[in-house]
């Protein structure tokens, strides 16, 4: 059923149900016939207030403000359906009445009959004003998350692209001088990419690929530095089936690596540690510092691209289910993350 025929349908069924309402609001059973009749007669009026109300002076005066044109028009369509009514009962309906036949315009009479065609009116007002907020929050709700998805993919792209540079050049070497190493390399860099490209545009990944395609990550990183790097990856109670945001723990690692192994580090180490546990996980990644910073508390790490990615992620993906922690001192640096996963 298209929209156009359920909003005829809706209405439909709608004034069935005021016309029903209205005949059987009669408690005696000898006038239902008489209250069949005179609902059939009032019954176009009553759409008449309905309509004009919410289709001509609430959207064209009163949601204008224009408070004096609507006061006039409500004035104008009241003396108007009045007048209709009256010429009804004059000719039809006042014959149910022992002293009938009324006069056509009753002074007395024309407050009850003033209020009387707007009952329908305002449940009709009051149904689609609710039904247009409950739209306007599913539209402005679909647009909010059409926002954090597209900043999510933005900040999903950020991963560091002088990686894949790097490691594409450490591979062109190692291919030129045949080294055994460089088979690896191509695996794991095409693994990482594929991960990258395709996996991460997932919601969610299982926790074993995302720890897995850190695992590629480090092995291509200790390729790159050599002895010179000290890697620990520790993984306790590691179970596979947990779900999580793909590219969020890999980020961190990248941004240790990214300020963590400079060449003015001697002994560059890093440490990470992944604990799970029903419900949660809790992921720490421990890094040197350079030298330069020494004595300066590492602003450049709380102020760049890739802590701020990280915790804008954090506060769109799991609000309220993470807790981001940073320890340091002169020589190292540590991030832990504890984040709920259900």
């Amino acid at each position: 059923m298209s929209f156009n025929n359920k909003r005829i349908f809706s209405h439909i069924i709608f004034w069935v149900g005021i016309f029903l309402f209205y005949i059987f609001s009669s408690t005696n059973p000898e006038l239902f016939e008489q209250s069949i009749e005179t609902t059939l007669f009032k019954l176009p009026i009553l759409m008449i207030a309905a309509y004009t109300f919410n289709y001509w002076q609430i959207p064209h005066y009163l949601k204008h403000k224009k408070y004096i044109a609507f006061g006039l028009s409500m004035i104008f369509m009241i003396i108007i359906l009045v007048l209709l009514f009256r010429i009804m009962g004059y000719y039809h309906l006042d014959k149910y009445c022992a002293d009938g036949p009324y006069p056509l315009i009753s002074l007395d009479d024309f407050p009850f009959y003033m209020l009387s065609f707007h009952f329908p009116a305002l449940i009709m007002y009051f149904y689609k004003t609710n039904k247009e907020q409950e739209l306007e929050k599913e539209k402005v709700y679909q647009l909010e998350k059409e926002k954090i998805a597209t900043e999510l993919k933005y900040l999903k792209a950020q991963l560091n692209p002088h990686f894949l540079f790097n490691t594409l050049n450490n591979l062109y070497s190692y291919v030129i001088t045949k080294s055994p190493k460089a088979p690896d390399m191509v695996l794991q860099l095409s693994e990482i990419l594929d991960y990258i490209l395709y996996r991460s545009q997932q919601t969610s990944v299982p926790l074993v690929e995302e720890i897995h395609t850190i695992e590629n990550y480090v092995a291509l990183e200790r390729i790159k530095y050599g002895k010179r790097l000290h890697v620990v990856f520790e993984k306790n109670h590691f179970k596979n089936e947990q779900p999580i945001t793909p590219l969020l723990l890999l980020s961190i690692v990248e941004n240790a690596f990214k300020h963590g192994v400079r060449g003015n580090i001697k002994k560059p180490e890093i440490k990470i540690t992944l604990e799970q546990f029903d419900g949660y996980i809790e992921f720490s990644v421990w890094n040197t510092k350079p030298e330069t910073e020494y004595n300066h508390k590492t602003d450049e790490y709380k102020s760049g691209i890739g802590l701020a990615n990280i915790q804008r992620q954090l506060d769109l993906i799991y609000p309220q289910k993470h807790k981001f922690e940073i320890d340091e001192s002169d020589t190292f640096f540590s991030l832990k993350l504890t984040l709920k996963t259900n």
